[in-house]
Formats: structure tokens, sequence, C-alpha cells
């Protein structure tokens, strides 16, 4: 029978940013109490549809039921930064600022100061007023019907949440399988249990950062167009730079004459005299694609990788970060193999169905395609004990330190 359990425990604060962590890490299982599984395999979502809940469940009880396998799905540290997932819209000062900015430039007289403006109701208001107020001038036409204005707004994660950016989300990954090798409601091997994590997108990108801060625990990473870099748009302070450029979504299904620019909350900046100052240091831990640290990797026990990418994904993944990854894998004599999908007559409608980012593939199809042929190599060749569970990274000044103790994978940062 299919048994689904849910969990919560405490995993990581933010060592980088010195902030206390508020909120519990929440964690499903989905397992069949009739088998032995043989290995954990963390299906990881990304951002948007696959984060929904319901389509999680569906297809962590498919994969339970069919593999022999216990299914393990994660609410990492800003899982819910999407309207979809609970996150919530208000301004702060960057997007009151950007109002502002642009209500002059436009010459639109708004009925009361932005300074004003304390939740999204009052913000709401604004920008239906602006939105209200172009209506009546395209109708006058002192507008053309096709102009609009562009504006930012900011989300307020779940939790009372912020975005880190992949590194507690990827300890949050580590830790939960730390916590199960352990605690498990099923024999775990002695706590020799195989780890797979698999993803698409931000979920593939934190399954091969889980790999890089605890590669002794990670036996295997099964990929969907993952990005090798960190995204710029991601991180959540684009708007600093250029809102429009660097926010991480924009739409007009809000307003129809407004392009609303939206970003999470986060405390990282450009400001390089701020503590939260996002330096080089803090980018380069966050590239799965550093070439020193993938040598300092390859000195570890190594995950297996397979990864499938399209050769058009030009705006989100880069075709060629992920191709120089997979060779610097090979180089260190990984076993990754890289699968670039660049001719139309490889989309087959059932597996893969476009050639845009994700390739709109079934991950479904890619567990039931990649993960017994994983599993068996498992089989074949256990990884060995392995007791130095220590792993450091220089970045520039600084130097990124991760050690597994007492079930918990640890992150220390020092001067370089």
């Amino acid at each position: 029978m299919l048994i689904n359990k849910i969990y919560e425990i405490d995993s990581c604060d933010d060592v980088e940013l010195n902030i206390k962590r508020e909120s519990k890490l929440e964690f499903k299982l989905c397992f069949d109490d009739e088998k032995k599984p043989e290995a954990l395999v963390f299906i990881t979502p990304g951002l948007g549809g696959d984060a929904d809940d319901n389509y999680r469940e569906h297809l962590a009880e498919t994969v339970a039921r069919d593999l022999n396998v216990a299914v393990v799905s994660v609410n990492y540290h800003c899982i819910g930064n999407r309207p979809n997932t609970g996150s919530t819209f208000y301004m702060d000062e960057i997007d009151k600022l950007i109002l502002n900015a642009t209500c002059k430039a436009a010459d639109i007289e708004l009925p009361y100061s932005v300074d004003k403006i304390r939740n999204y109701a009052q913000a709401f208001e604004i920008l239906n007023f602006i939105n209200q107020y172009l209506i009546e001038k395209k109708k006058l036409g002192l507008l053309s019907m096709d102009s609009y204005v562009n504006l930012h707004v900011s989300l307020q994660p779940t939790k009372n949440e912020y975005q880190n950016y992949g590194i507690m989300q990827a300890q949050d990954l580590v830790n939960t399988a730390l916590y199960l090798k352990k605690n498990a409601p099923f024999d775990t091997m002695g706590g020799g249990i195989p780890v797979i994590m698999i993803g698409s997108s931000h979920g593939g990108y934190l399954s091969h950062l889980a790999a890089k801060i605890a590669p002794w625990l990670i036996d295997g990473v099964i990929d969907n167009s993952s990005y090798a870099k960190f995204l710029w748009k991601l991180v959540g302070f684009g708007k600093e730079i250029d809102f429009m450029q660097y926010s991480e979504f924009s739409t007009f299904s809000l307003f129809r004459h407004i392009c609303i620019c939206g970003s999470t909350k986060t405390f990282w900046t450009s400001n390089s005299s701020s503590p939260y100052f996002f330096s080089p240091a803090r980018r380069m831990i966050r590239n799965v694609l550093e070439p020193n640290h993938l040598e300092i990797q390859s000195f570890y026990p190594k995950p297996y990788y397979v990864s499938y990418h399209s050769f058009y994904d030009k705006r989100i993944a880069p075709p060629e970060d992920k191709i120089e990854l997979y060779d610097i894998f090979k180089k260190y004599h990984f076993d990754a193999k890289l699968y670039m999908i660049k001719d139309q007559d490889q989309i087959d409608g059932k597996f893969i169905k476009s050639l845009a980012h994700g390739m709109d593939m079934s991950i479904k199809t890619l567990i039931k395609k990649e993960l017994p042929i994983m599993l068996e190599k498992i089989k074949n060749n256990p990884k060995k004990e392995y007791k130095d569970k220590s792993i450091s990274y220089p970045c520039e000044d600084l130097l990124y330190k991760f050690t597994q103790k007492e079930d918990k994978i640890l992150l220390e940062v020092e001067r370089n």
C-alpha cells in the first residue's frame, strides 16, 4: 500500500547573511510499505507549474508504485515565491521609486504620494488609477493604442521567507536526505540507501548543487534543462540594475495597459558597501559550472549524471554552459551523459514536445527512461563509505566549507 507522510524538521540558518531561519523545512515522503525501497529519489520542483502540490503528489505516487523506490518532495527554502504557490505582492522602496519616476516621466499625477503606499491594496489602487488614466488618454487619441507603461512589484514568499538563492535550498535537500537515512519508516540499509536527485530547470540546478556541496552523499543526478550558472533574473535584486531586463517575470494579466514586472524579496544587493553585497564570491559558489570547483569535487566519490537540454534554450539555460559543464565532468572521469536536443525530428510528442526551455518534457517518462539505468549502475558500483565528509571551495576572497555533522550539512564561510 502506498504511504504518504509529511515531515517538518529544522534545517539550516542563512550563514551568508547571518539571518536566523524562522520556518521549518517541510517535505513529503511517498513509499510502498510492501516493498523494500532501493533508493531515496528526490523529485525537486523548480518554479511554476511543477511546484504544484497536486502534480507533485500524483507524480510521486506513480513513481513509488511503478518503481521500487521511496520518493521525496522537498518544500525547500523560498519555494513559495510565485502567486500560484502562495506568495503575495507588495511594493518595497525600489518599487515605489520606479513607480514615482515612471509617473513623472509620463506626466501622470497620482491621487496621493507613493510614500503613503503601505500594503498591496493601496498599491493596487494606484496601479488601477494608472491603468484607467491610460485608457482615457487612448480614448482621447492622446496615446497610441499599443502604448503601455512598465512598473515593478515585489513578491513576498510564504512563511515570511526570502530569496537566498541556491545555497540554503541545496542544504535543505541534503538535510532531508540525511534525516531520512537515519529516520525513514523503512530499512535504509544501515543508512547506505542511495540518494538520487531528479529535477527540471531550477529543480535540476538544485540537484546539481546538492551534489556539489555533498558529493559523498548524492549517488546520481537526473536533469532536464537546468542552468549551469546562477541566473541574475532569479536572484531578486536585478531591479536595482534594470527592472525590465532583470525581473523574474513580466505580465499584462493584472492590468491590460501596464506591464507588471516582478521579483522575489531578497536581502542580496548590488551595493558593494553593504554586508549583503552579492559579490563575485557569492556568485562562484552558486555556479555548478566553476572549473576549479569541479576539479575539487572530482577527488570525492563521483555521482552519476544524465541531462537533457534544448540546443535552442538561449534565454534561460544557455546550452554552451551545459556543454562545457559536461565536458569538464568527462575530463575528470565522471560518468556523465548530456543529450543535447537539436532537431525537430527528436520531438516525439510524448517525451519531448518542443525545443523551448524545458522542452515540455514528461518528467514521468524521463524517470521511467533513466532511473532504472542509474539504479543498475549504482547497484553494480556502490559507493564506499567516505570518512572525510567535508568539502571546501575557494571563492575569490571567501572560503566556503560544507561539513556533514550530526546528520546535517553545515556551512562555514571564512575569509580566504
